[in-house]
Protein backbone atom coordinates (compact mmCIF):
# COMPACT_ATOMS: atom_id res chain seq x y z
CA UNK A 1 0.00 0.00 0.00
CA UNK A 2 1.53 3.33 -1.09
CA UNK A 3 1.86 5.92 1.72
CA UNK A 4 -0.46 8.92 1.44
CA UNK A 5 -0.23 12.45 2.82
CA UNK A 6 -2.32 13.34 5.84
CA UNK A 7 -4.94 15.91 4.71
CA UNK A 8 -4.65 19.54 5.78
CA UNK A 9 -7.93 19.21 7.66
CA UNK A 10 -6.19 16.94 10.18
CA UNK A 11 -3.24 19.27 10.70
CA UNK A 12 -5.39 21.88 12.45
CA UNK A 13 -4.33 20.63 15.85
CA UNK A 14 -5.62 21.94 19.15
CA UNK A 15 -2.92 19.94 20.91
CA UNK A 16 -0.25 17.41 20.01
CA UNK A 17 1.85 15.32 22.38
CA UNK A 18 5.05 13.62 21.16
CA UNK A 19 6.75 10.70 22.91
CA UNK A 20 10.22 9.21 22.40
CA UNK A 21 9.79 5.42 22.31
CA UNK A 22 12.77 3.13 22.98
CA UNK A 23 13.40 -0.36 24.32
CA UNK A 24 16.48 0.65 26.30
CA UNK A 25 16.50 -0.70 29.84
CA UNK A 26 18.41 -0.46 33.10
CA UNK A 27 18.45 -3.40 35.52
CA UNK A 28 19.26 -2.99 39.21
CA UNK A 29 20.68 -5.74 41.39
CA UNK A 30 18.45 -6.35 44.44
CA UNK A 31 21.57 -7.28 46.43
CA UNK A 32 24.13 -4.59 45.62
CA UNK A 33 22.02 -1.87 44.05
CA UNK A 34 24.43 -1.75 41.11
CA UNK A 35 22.80 -1.08 37.76
CA UNK A 36 23.52 -2.28 34.25
CA UNK A 37 22.28 -0.48 31.15
CA UNK A 38 21.06 -2.40 28.13
CA UNK A 39 20.79 -0.57 24.83
CA UNK A 40 17.93 -1.74 22.62
CA UNK A 41 17.47 -1.17 18.90
CA UNK A 42 14.13 0.63 18.87
CA UNK A 43 13.98 4.42 18.53
CA UNK A 44 10.87 6.08 17.14
CA UNK A 45 8.29 8.81 17.72
CA UNK A 46 4.67 8.37 18.72
CA UNK A 47 2.02 11.06 19.06
CA UNK A 48 -1.47 11.83 20.32
CA UNK A 49 -3.19 14.72 18.53
CA UNK A 50 -6.52 16.44 19.11
CA UNK A 51 -8.00 18.31 16.14
CA UNK A 52 -9.98 21.52 16.35
CA UNK A 53 -13.67 21.37 15.50
CA UNK A 54 -14.36 20.60 11.84
CA UNK A 55 -17.32 21.19 9.57
CA UNK A 56 -19.11 18.22 8.06
CA UNK A 57 -17.31 18.73 4.72
CA UNK A 58 -13.90 18.82 6.45
CA UNK A 59 -14.79 15.82 8.60
CA UNK A 60 -15.73 13.72 5.59
CA UNK A 61 -12.33 14.42 3.99
CA UNK A 62 -10.76 13.09 7.20
CA UNK A 63 -13.05 10.06 7.27
CA UNK A 64 -12.14 9.21 3.68
CA UNK A 65 -8.46 9.38 4.66
CA UNK A 66 -9.03 6.94 7.54
CA UNK A 67 -10.84 4.51 5.27
CA UNK A 68 -8.09 4.69 2.63
CA UNK A 69 -5.56 3.68 5.29
CA UNK A 70 -7.66 0.73 6.50
CA UNK A 71 -6.82 1.39 10.13
CA UNK A 72 -3.24 0.49 11.10
CA UNK A 73 -2.51 -1.21 7.74
CA UNK A 74 -1.67 1.91 5.73
CA UNK A 75 1.11 4.45 6.15
CA UNK A 76 0.76 8.21 5.99
CA UNK A 77 3.23 11.06 5.67
CA UNK A 78 3.04 13.80 8.31
CA UNK A 79 5.00 16.80 9.57
CA UNK A 80 4.69 18.26 13.05
CA UNK A 81 1.88 20.84 12.68
CA UNK A 82 3.23 22.79 15.66
CA UNK A 83 6.85 23.01 14.44
CA UNK A 84 6.96 22.89 10.64
CA UNK A 85 9.62 25.64 10.51
CA UNK A 86 13.02 25.29 12.22
CA UNK A 87 14.25 27.70 14.88
CA UNK A 88 17.65 27.68 13.20
CA UNK A 89 18.35 29.84 10.15
CA UNK A 90 18.31 26.74 7.91
CA UNK A 91 19.63 28.61 4.86
CA UNK A 92 20.99 26.80 1.82
CA UNK A 93 20.06 23.54 0.12
CA UNK A 94 21.50 20.80 2.32
CA UNK A 95 22.22 17.31 0.99
CA UNK A 96 23.94 14.23 2.37
CA UNK A 97 27.71 14.38 1.83
CA UNK A 98 27.95 10.62 2.30
CA UNK A 99 25.36 7.88 2.32
CA UNK A 100 23.54 7.39 5.63
CA UNK A 101 23.48 3.81 6.91
CA UNK A 102 21.19 2.07 9.41
CA UNK A 103 22.35 2.75 12.95
CA UNK A 104 24.18 6.00 12.14
CA UNK A 105 23.72 8.56 14.90
CA UNK A 106 25.35 11.36 12.91
CA UNK A 107 25.10 12.36 9.26
CA UNK A 108 27.46 14.51 7.20
CA UNK A 109 25.73 17.31 5.30
CA UNK A 110 26.85 19.85 2.70
CA UNK A 111 25.04 22.67 0.93
CA UNK A 112 24.22 24.88 3.91
CA UNK A 113 24.99 28.58 3.71
CA UNK A 114 28.60 28.95 4.95
CA UNK A 115 29.71 30.20 8.36
CA UNK A 116 26.31 30.27 10.02
CA UNK A 117 26.17 29.75 13.76
CA UNK A 118 22.81 28.20 14.59
CA UNK A 119 22.08 26.93 11.09
CA UNK A 120 19.89 24.47 13.02
CA UNK A 121 18.89 24.50 16.68
CA UNK A 122 18.66 21.53 19.02
CA UNK A 123 15.19 20.06 18.62
CA UNK A 124 14.66 21.16 15.00
CA UNK A 125 13.09 18.50 12.78
CA UNK A 126 14.93 17.14 9.74
CA UNK A 127 13.88 14.62 7.11
CA UNK A 128 16.19 12.20 5.31
CA UNK A 129 14.47 9.84 2.92
CA UNK A 130 11.16 8.99 4.59
CA UNK A 131 12.51 9.34 8.13
CA UNK A 132 11.69 12.18 10.52
CA UNK A 133 14.28 12.95 13.20
CA UNK A 134 15.30 15.80 15.47
CA UNK A 135 18.80 17.20 15.79
CA UNK A 136 20.17 16.70 19.29
CA UNK A 137 22.50 19.72 19.44
CA UNK A 138 22.83 23.18 17.94
CA UNK A 139 24.50 23.03 14.52
CA UNK A 140 26.92 25.50 12.90
CA UNK A 141 27.93 25.36 9.24
CA UNK A 142 31.58 25.50 8.19
CA UNK A 143 33.26 27.91 5.78
CA UNK A 144 32.32 25.51 2.97
CA UNK A 145 28.72 24.97 4.11
CA UNK A 146 29.24 21.54 5.66
CA UNK A 147 27.88 20.37 8.99
CA UNK A 148 27.45 17.24 11.06
CA UNK A 149 23.99 16.51 12.46
CA UNK A 150 23.43 14.31 15.50
CA UNK A 151 20.00 12.70 15.17
CA UNK A 152 17.24 11.11 17.23
CA UNK A 153 16.02 8.63 16.14
CA UNK A 154 19.20 7.33 14.55
CA UNK A 155 19.16 6.41 10.87
CA UNK A 156 16.81 3.48 10.21
CA UNK A 157 17.32 2.82 6.51
CA UNK A 158 20.07 3.49 3.96
CA UNK A 159 19.74 6.90 2.32
CA UNK A 160 21.98 7.54 -0.73
CA UNK A 161 24.64 10.22 -0.96
CA UNK A 162 23.38 13.58 -2.32
CA UNK A 163 19.83 12.93 -1.05
CA UNK A 164 18.16 16.14 0.16
CA UNK A 165 18.07 16.89 3.87
CA UNK A 166 14.72 18.61 4.34
CA UNK A 167 14.63 21.20 7.11
CA UNK A 168 11.29 22.92 6.43
CA UNK A 169 8.04 20.97 6.57
CA UNK A 170 10.12 17.89 7.37
CA UNK A 171 7.85 14.84 7.37
CA UNK A 172 8.05 11.14 8.13
CA UNK A 173 6.03 7.98 7.71
CA UNK A 174 3.56 7.07 10.44
CA UNK A 175 0.73 4.63 11.01
CA UNK A 176 -2.18 4.59 13.38
CA UNK A 177 -1.86 2.36 16.40
CA UNK A 178 -4.26 -0.44 17.23
CA UNK A 179 -6.47 2.27 18.69
CA UNK A 180 -8.45 3.48 15.65
CA UNK A 181 -9.06 7.19 14.95
CA UNK A 182 -12.13 8.48 16.75
CA UNK A 183 -14.53 11.30 15.98
CA UNK A 184 -17.61 12.75 17.59
CA UNK A 185 -20.38 15.02 16.35
CA UNK A 186 -21.93 17.50 18.79
CA UNK A 187 -25.39 18.67 17.75
CA UNK A 188 -24.94 21.83 19.84
CA UNK A 189 -22.07 22.93 17.58
CA UNK A 190 -23.95 23.49 14.34
CA UNK A 191 -21.21 25.00 12.18
CA UNK A 192 -18.33 22.74 13.23
CA UNK A 193 -19.76 19.77 15.09
CA UNK A 194 -16.95 17.23 14.57
CA UNK A 195 -13.96 16.60 16.83
CA UNK A 196 -11.18 14.06 16.24
CA UNK A 197 -8.44 12.41 18.26
CA UNK A 198 -5.57 10.56 16.56
CA UNK A 199 -2.93 8.24 18.02
CA UNK A 200 -0.02 7.31 15.75
CA UNK A 201 3.46 5.84 15.77
CA UNK A 202 6.45 6.30 13.48
CA UNK A 203 7.01 3.45 11.04
CA UNK A 204 10.31 1.64 11.61
CA UNK A 205 11.99 1.64 8.18
CA UNK A 206 14.23 -1.17 6.95
CA UNK A 207 16.40 -1.79 3.89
Amino acid sequence: MTPIDIPDELLKAVSISWKMETNHARAESPFSGHTQAQRGQLERWSFVMSIRRLSRAEAQVAQGFFMMLEGPLGLFRMADPAASKPLGKATGNPILSTAASPGDRTIAVSGFAPNVSGILKAGDWVQIGDQLSKVRTDVASSATGTATLSLWPKVMKTVPVASPVIVRNAAGLFRFTSQPPEWQADSNERGRPYTFQLTGVQEVLTD
